[in-house]
């Protein structure tokens, strides 16, 4: 069964405890399934679940244990990868914080 990675922007749904401090997120997600439109639904809902609504499919793929075996930089991609072909899924959220609230907090 193929793994599919996607890569989402997102930003945090109003019950997300950090939405007033973080601004959004880049989210990379890995899921084993048999159709792409399935695993795409899945990767949706398992990042509603974690607190972030997508806005946003910024890569689309088919991976492959060869992208990230051989690059050291790619290590925690590979552990992700191996997670998504034991138990269906895995991701890594990158969030950013909100600038408005780093202002408030540290006025110049």
């Amino acid at each position: 069964m193929p793994i599919y990675y996607f890569m989402f922007e997102a930003i945090p749904n109003p019950d997300n405890p950090e939405r007033n401090e973080l601004a959004g997120a880049f989210v990379n997600c890995w899921v084993k399934g048999d159709d792409v439109d399935v695993a795409l639904k899945e990767a949706r809902k398992y990042i509603n679940n974690q607190g972030w609504n997508v806005i946003n499919i910024e890569e689309q793929d088919i991976a492959n244990r060869d992208w990230y075996e051989n690059d050291v930089d790619k290590a925690e991609y590979l552990e992700c990868f191996e997670q998504a072909v034991n138990v269906g899924i895995a991701a890594i959220i990158n969030s950013w914080p909100n600038e408005e609230n780093d202002e408030q907090t540290n006025p110049e």
